[in-house]
C-alpha cells in the first residue's frame, strides 16, 4: 500500500561548502519522488504520539490505525478521501499535525540512519534537570516551543527536527516553515532551541507536509535547514546526559507500546512522576519520595512478571501484546478489502529481565548501570505491501498487518 509523494529540499538553506551541518548525501536538492508506505506511516504516527512518561490509557497507541486508514484515498499519490475532508476543521487539523509528523519522520528514519528519536519536550526537561539548568523553552506552542523531536544517528550526531502539516495549500505550507529576520516565525523559531558540540551536530530541519483531497494537488513534503539563533547549548561534557535522555525516552515509548506502562514511567522519570523531577531538598520529603519510588518499583516488577497480559510474541524472543482491531467499516486498499488491523508489539525478554532486577536507575542509564541499553541500536522500518515492521536495535519490535476478516 504505497503512495507517491514529492519531496522538495532547498539546499540553499544549508550553510556553505565545508560548514557543518553539511548537506546530507542521501538528500536530493530540488524535487524527488518517494514511495510512501501507508502502514509504515501509520506505525510511525502511533509510535511518535505515544507519551514518554505518563501512565494511563493512551488512545494514540492504536487510534491512528483505526481512524486514518479510511482517510487515505486510492489515488496513486498521497491524498485524503472526500468524506474525511468533510469533517470539521478541528479534526482536519489533528490529521494534518499527525501526518505532518509521521510522513517526514518515516522518510528521515532511513535517510539519516537514526538510532533514537525522542520527544523534544521530554529531552529538554530531562537534560535540563540532569545538568541543573533552568530551561525556559518548554512551551507547547509559540516561539518558545521546544522542537518536536531530537534524534541521534548511528554516527553519534544529534539532529533537531520540527514538523508541520497542512491541507491549506503550498503557500500556507511554506509559511509554516517560517522565516528568519528580526522576529523569527514558524518552524524556524521552534527548532532553534538546542545546539550540540562540534563533531556531534547533525541536521537542523524544519519539515512541512502539504496534503490535499483526492482529485486535487499532489502531496508535497518540503524540507529546509534554517540557521539557529540563541540556542540552548549542550557542552561536550554534558553529552552523557543527552545520551541518557535519548535512551530513556526511546525505551519508555517501547515499553508503553508493548503494554508495560508502569515500567515505562520508571525508566523515563526515575526520581518521580515528571521527567524533570529530582531528589527532594528536605530529609522528610526525600524519605517520602524514596518510599514512593520503592512502591513503584514493586508495581513495575509485578507488571514485568505478568505473562498473561504480556505474552511472548515474535517467536518468543519478545514479550508484549497482540491486538486485533475490527475496523468500524471495511476499506478497500489497492483493490483488496481490509476489515482488520493486527498489531504486534514487544520488548526483548532479556531487557525485561534486566529491568525486573533493577526497574529504577537513578544514575545515568548507560551500559554499566542499565544493561538493556546494549540492545538499543539503529531504528529500521520495513514495509511489504500490507505489512510494516519497526525495529529499534534488538530491544523493540512492532508489526502492523492489514487483512480481511479471514486473513
Amino acid at each position: 500500500m504505497d503512495r507517491k509523494l514529492a519531496v522538495k529540499i532547498d539546499r540553499s538553506t544549508w550553510p556553505g561548502p565545508g560548514i557543518r551541518p553539511l548537506f546530507p548525501r542521501n538528500f536530493t536538492n530540488g524535487t524527488s519522488c518517494y514511495d510512501l508506505n501507508i502502514p509504515a506511516m501509520l506505525m510511525v504516527i502511533g509510535y511518535l504520539t505515544t507519551p514518554t512518561s505518563s501512565t494511563g490509557v493512551s488512545l494514540s497507541e492504536f487510534w491512528a490505525w483505526v481512524r486514518y486508514l479510511a482517510a487515505i484515498s486510492n489515488e496513486s499519490h498521497i491524498s485524503l478521501t472526500r468524506s474525511f475532508a468533510e469533517l470539521d476543521a478541528h479534526q482536519r487539523t489533528i490529521l494534518s499535525d499527525d501526518f505532518g509528523m509521521g510522513v517526514p519522520m518515516l522518510w528521515l528514519f532511513d535517510k539519516l540512519s537514526l538510532t533514537e528519536v525522542v520527544d523534544g519536550r521530554y529531552f529538554m526537561q530531562k537534560i535540563a534537570a540532569s545538568i541543573g539548568a533552568t530551561q525556559k523553552r518548554t512551551a507547547k506552542r509559540g516561539p518558545n516551543k521546544t522542537p518536536d523531536f531530537v534524534a541521534r544517528d548511528v554516527a553519534g550526531r544529534w539532529h533537531v527536527i520540527e514538523c508541520k502539516g497542512t491541507q491549506s495549500g503550498p503557500e500556507y505550507s511554506i509559511k509554516q516553515l517560517g522565516s528568519k529576520g528580526p522576529v523569527l516565525k514558524g518552524g524556524v523559531a521552534q527548532k532553534r532551541s538546542i545546539l550540540f558540540p562540534a563533531g556531534h551536530t547533525g541536521q537542523r530541519l524544519v519539515c512541512g507536509l502539504d496534503i490535499d483531497v483526492e482529485g486535487g494537488r499532489e502531496g508535497v513534503l518540503r524540507i529546509v535547514d534554517p540557521e539557529p539563533e540563541d540556542p540552548f547549548e549542550i557542552a561536550a561534557n554534558q553529552l552523557v546526559f543527552a545520551d541518557d535522555a535519548a535512551s530513556r525516552g526511546v525505551m519508555s515509548k517501547a515499553l508503553r507500546m508493548a503494554g508495560f506502562e508502569v515500567t515505562a514511567e520508571t525508566v523515563a522519570s526515575p526520581f518521580g512522576r515528571r521527567a524533570d523531577a529530582t531528589r527532594a531538598r528536605s530529609a522528610k520529603a526525600e524519605s517520602l519520595r524514596q518510599e514512593e519510588m520503592k512502591a513503584r518499583d514493586q508495581r513495575s516488577r509485578d507488571e514485568l512478571r505478568d505473562e498473561v497480559d504480556h505474552p511472548k510474541v515474535f517467536d518468543g524472543r519478545f514479550r508484549g501484546r497482540e491486538t486485533v482491531i475490527e475496523l468500524p467499516r471495511g476499506v478497500w486498499v489497492d483493490e483488496e478489502p481490509v476489515k482488520q488491523v493486527v498489531i504486534r508489539q514487544g520488548v526483548n525478554r532479556d531487557a525485561l529481565a534486566e529491568l525486573e532486577e533493577r526497574p529504577t536507575v537513578e544514575d545515568l542509564a548507560d551500559r554499566d548501570r542499565a544493561p538493556w541499553t546494549k540492545l538499543m541500536g539503529k531504528s529500521i522500518i520495513e514495509s511489504d505491501g500490507m505489512t510494516a515492521t519497526m525495529k529499534i536495535g534488538e530491544v523493540f519490535r512492532s508489526e502492523i498487518l492489514l487483512r480481511g476478516r479471514n486473513g
